[in-house]
């Protein structure tokens, strides 16, 4: 990065103890430093988010569960990738209150580490409690306004049954804790 952020960072620790918009800032410079099309801009004082772009962005919360239960190779497992919390992920009674190395726990079916447990993930997505019960359609990109953004996958210091897939909290995207971070995807055209 160009310089120290405030928040810093451990090699080899997943980012923690950022908000969803310092995420946000950081999809952008690192889709800019690989010369990748950014794909956040700014309307008025909204963040928006130009799905077609082909740089780095926060996933959807529909992306992310997807990706947390397995894809198209989901064995159905209660947690993201295993039956077994401890198999898989660093949560309340076994991290010793702090974030771990990524990926020494079990990877899920599609080798990804660290969806459950670790650290919550930020997603794209405005927090809506009844969202998934009322969305229609394949990938869905979550309400279009509100207050709260999307955390999944639960962290270091949350109970076992917060590690679901399924499991949906929000806070405020200008917040954070210690136990807050982040993954990236990207839109591939083919």
């Amino acid at each position: 990065m160009p310089k120290t952020p405030d928040w810093g960072w451990k090699d080899n620790y997943p980012i923690n103890n950022i908000t969803w918009e310092e995420a946000v800032s950081y999809c952008n410079w690192l889709s800019k430093k690989e010369k990748l099309q950014p794909v956040y801009s700014k309307r008025g004082p909204n963040i928006v988010c130009n799905f077609k772009a082909n740089g780095y962005r926060l996933p959807t919360e529909a992306e992310w569960e997807f990706a947390a239960k397995g894809g198209n190779k989901d064995k159905e497992t209660r947690y993201s990738g295993s039956d077994n919390a401890d198999d898989i992920a660093w949560h309340k009674l076994n991290s010793k209150n702090s974030p771990h190395t990524v990926g020494t726990k079990l990877p899920n079916e599609l080798g990804i580490y660290d969806m459950s447990g670790n650290v919550w993930e930020w997603c794209w997505d405005w927090y809506n409690k009844d969202y998934y019960k009322i969305e229609d359609g394949d990938n869905p990109k979550g309400p279009e306004m509100g207050e709260r953004k999307s955390v999944r996958g639960g962290s270091w210091d949350s109970k076992i049954n917060y590690l679901r897939p399924a499991n949906r909290i929000s806070t405020l995207p200008n917040r954070t804790h210690e136990f807050y971070g982040f993954r990236i995807a990207r839109t591939i055209q083919e």
